[in-house]
């Protein structure tokens, strides 16, 4: 059994141990040690890094009370050892990990509720619930656990006697056996947990939900506490600082600049629409009397262009009707084409055997890709009875 030092403390970084055991597992090596203050990775915190005796730790896990040490290089059985943990990463972890015990008690309170899920990632914390939170609701919640960091809310830690742990009321994601340590967050939580925690909630700084979505018909809220909430906000403020020049607006104001913007492009998107498909309405009344088959090549057209055009073509035109149309630096033709007559898949497959083509649908409408030149394309068609266009 390996001495877990760090729950001794958790704000200790260095210290001494001697190593009993290190064997080669692949390229790195797993070392054991007396006792350590690396936490290993488990309860939904990720494990410390740091240097042992030289090596740099790449992970940490336990095994049957053993703590195995992942190295990237060996250490010699029977030495001491000096251990440095990366308390950068320790105290991010901390911040997160004691950030995430407030908001779930809290949410597990107000909806009587259980913690389903927690994930400690690179930059967020996802913790899922098994139960709906109203999203008017989110702000509120966030702002309760933010209050338990402006007062300051110490963290206690402590390991009831089986007797104990029967009369309290505490949070736990599972049945447990043996001894069970307890981590208290003042009247906002109260869980059964492995993890490292800050000593006062101060030192969270402060708890931001940045997101919520619907999971497994209960909630996942995405969270980030401390330093990665400073860098989540400065991160947004230098979006809407930048968004703000671009709009010669002050930053406050770039989302009502924004959604003006918006307002206006989608003005302009509707007025180039009707501007299209007048043009389509034009190009197919110019069809010479006594057109049957109508075929058009068009740049730049989008899907519902394609539909709309070849609609158009052959309420003119009576029996068949093909738009084709290739974007800047594609090499490919999309393409539409509609029959009243015959069946528009037959002419499909004669373009599957003579060129590079993709595409299907039912006998009056077919839809694609053709990757041919225009040339070789206004020819098959026009050897089918098609009038070319474009």
């Amino acid at each position: 059994m390996t001495e877990k030092l760090y729950y001794q403390d958790a704000y200790e970084t260095a210290f001494r141990a001697k190593v009993l055991d290190c064997q080669k597992e692949k390229e790195h090596f797993l070392v054991t040690l007396d006792r350590t203050y690396f936490y290993p990775e488990g309860g939904g915190q990720p494990a410390d890094h740091g240097t042992l005796g030289g090596a740099a730790v790449l992970d940490v896990h336990e095994k049957d009370g053993v703590i195995l040490h992942t190295t990237d290089k060996p250490l010699e059985t029977g030495t001491e050892v000096e251990g440095s943990l990366d308390w950068e990463r320790r105290f991010d972890l901390m911040q997160n990990h004691s950030g995430e015990h407030i908001l779930s008690g809290i949410i597990c309170g107000r909806y009587n509720c259980d913690n389903v899920g927690f994930h400690m990632g690179k930059e967020t914390v996802t913790i899922d619930f098994n139960t709906k939170i109203p999203p008017e609701e989110v702000a509120g919640l966030e702002e309760k656990a933010n209050v338990a960091i402006w007062r300051n809310t110490p963290f206690a830690t402590q390991y009831p006697s089986k007797e104990e742990l029967a009369a309290m009321d505490y949070r736990s994601k599972k049945e447990l056996d043996g001894q069970v340590r307890i981590v208290q967050a003042g009247e906002y939580d109260c869980c059964a947990c492995c993890g490292t925690h800050v000593r006062l909630a101060g030192e969270i700084g402060q708890i931001k939900i940045i997101s919520m979505q619907n999971y497994k018909g209960g909630t996942r809220l995405e969270v980030v506490c401390g330093k990665r909430a400073l860098e989540d906000y400065r991160k947004k403020a230098d979006a809407a600082e930048y968004a703000g020049q671009q709009l010669s607006v002050p930053a406050e104001q770039a989302g009502k600049a924004v959604e003006n913007l918006l307002a206006e492009k989608n003005s302009l998107i509707q007025a180039f629409n009707q501007l299209k498909w007048t043009y389509f309405t034009e190009k197919a009344a110019q069809l010479p009397e006594g057109t049957e088959n109508a075929a058009f090549f068009a740049d730049g057209l989008n899907s519902k262009d394609l539909t709309h055009f070849a609609d158009t073509l052959l309420k003119q035109a009576g029996k068949r009707a093909a738009v084709f149309s290739k974007k800047e630096g594609e090499a490919a033709f999309a393409f539409v084409l509609l029959s009243k007559e015959k069946d528009a898949r037959e002419l499909t497959e004669e373009m599957r055997a003579l060129f590079d083509c993709k595409g299907g649908g039912k006998p009056d409408a077919v839809q694609g890709k053709v990757t041919a030149e225009k040339a070789e394309l206004a020819a098959f068609f026009e050897g089918k009875g098609f009038r070319t266009e474009g």
